[in-house]
């Protein structure tokens, strides 16, 4: 009952004295608020990027085109003139028995058009393995099959953005889009697929943009060989057998990505350094491609999330101690001007132990209250930063436990001092100099 009586003459001192009390717990508000904030940014960007990985899969890797340029580019043109290769994805599929799928992937640029209007679209030429390496699934229709690579059937596979930019809410299978100069018969919707646009340093391309045709039919009909040096008065059909005459064989034909899936997790770091080889052997050394790997991705952000932990930890932690400070001064002022009331109390039966009590448990009531407010700071503070910026964030009940208890601490430390000091008051002292 003691307890409770000197927590009610807290709360009562408190209020007595509002813009004191208001002033001591500023810090401590600040401090709190931008921890819960911080703590739910860095939630938010963790729990997005898990959920990217997760599309990904564990158990692929992807090896993605990249351009050389500086001193190294001209070394490249001799030695690896054309890149990444399709040629590249049947060598791995060959070499590397513990690959399960081997999924070729080429970017085309082609304008995409329904009835004379642009659609807001990015084509890719793939394979009948995509959906299932790439974990996409579809909403209606199929995925393109063997027959339309083999026998170059101009069909697409559209995502649902394109769908309803194009189709609103008709049907779109059977329906043709144009896609160049080439019109292609919609075989396939791929269903929605969240989680497409956040701001993660490894965030994936939106594939509810995407168009998907066969890649032999993307090679074929959306790059062009040497035909810029071709003479301007050239007949078209001379330009066509030209062209034709001057095509690469399909293996030499240059890709955009290489998605290799094991069917063993396991195996994902064994199936990049296999990949690595192979490439490097076919490649001549030159390193125009990268290899990403999503377990990889994983670790590098549970590394990066405990660096931020630290930083995060270090700065509430100095803004914790300058409000502590704050908070030991104020509260042994406070100590100074009730040295009169002290006096009494230990004259009418009060024991250093109450006195200390009461002193401790208002520095403590201080910096509860001054918690709270600043967790209900800190969630308004996420919550309005992923109104306005777009950024997820995730405030959990471990950082709000965290928070209080942290705050909690902070008035235990900071206040054990004043207290100690206003029990150490001798009474008749202490009336005499009130």
């Amino acid at each position: 009952m003691k307890i409770w009586a000197a927590i009610v003459t807290g709360v009562s001192e408190l209020l007595a004295h509002k813009l004191r009390s208001l002033l001591t717990m500023l810090g401590v508000i600040f401090g709190i608020a931008s921890v819960v904030a911080m703590s739910s940014i860095g939630a938010g960007a963790r729990q997005e990027a898990l959920e990217q990985i997760k599309l990904m899969g564990v158990n692929v890797i992807q090896v993605n085109r990249k351009t050389i340029t500086g001193d190294l580019a001209s070394e490249a043109e001799k030695s690896s003139p054309t890149g990444l290769t399709y040629g590249d994805s049947l060598a791995i599929k060959r070499l590397y028995s513990q690959a399960k799928l081997v999924v070729p992937v080429c970017r085309v640029f082609g304008e995409v058009r329904m009835q004379g209007r642009m659609i807001q679209a990015k084509v890719y030429g793939t394979t009948p393995d995509y959906p299932e390496a790439a974990r996409v699934k579809l909403e209606q229709g199929r995925f393109l099959d063997k027959r339309d690579q083999e026998d170059r059937v101009p069909v697409c596979v559209i995502g649902s953005e394109v769908k309803r930019s194009a189709f609103l809410l008709e049907e779109a299978l059977g329906k043709l889009i144009r896609i160049g100069s080439r019109d292609f018969r919609v075989v396939g919707v791929m269903q929605e697929r969240a989680g497409q646009t956040g701001r993660s340093r490894f965030a994936l391309r939106d594939m509810n943009q995407d168009v998907n045709i066969p890649i032999t039919v993307a090679m074929d009909e959306f790059q062009i060989y040497a035909e810029q040096a071709l003479p301007p008065d050239i007949q078209a059909f001379q330009k066509v057998l030209v062209r034709m005459m001057r095509r690469p064989p399909l293996e030499q034909r240059p890709i955009t990505q290489i998605i290799v899936q094991v069917a063993d997790e396991s195996k994902t770091w064994e199936a990049a350094r296999v990949a690595r080889r192979i490439l490097d052997r076919r490649h001549k050394g030159i390193d125009d491609y990268e290899i990403a790997i999503p377990a990889g991705l994983l670790r590098q952000i549970q590394k990066t999330q405990q660096i931020f932990s630290i930083a995060m930890g270090a700065i509430a932690g100095i803004s914790l101690l300058v409000s502590g400070i704050g908070i030991m001064n104020i509260m042994l002022a406070t100590v100074t001007q009730r040295q009169r009331e002290i006096g009494i109390r230990r004259c009418v039966g009060a024991s250093r132990a109450d006195i200390s009590r009461q002193f401790l448990l208002e520095c403590l009531v201080i910096t509860s209250f001054g918690g709270l407010v600043g967790i209900g700071l800190g969630i308004e503070m996420a919550d309005m930063i992923s109104k306005y910026t777009k950024w997820p964030t995730i405030v959990s009940s471990e950082a709000v436990v965290l928070s209080l208890a942290v705050a909690m601490f902070t008035g235990i430390v900071f206040g054990l001092y004043p207290a100690i000091r206003a029990a150490s008051i001798q009474p008749m002292e202490a009336l005499r100099s009130g």
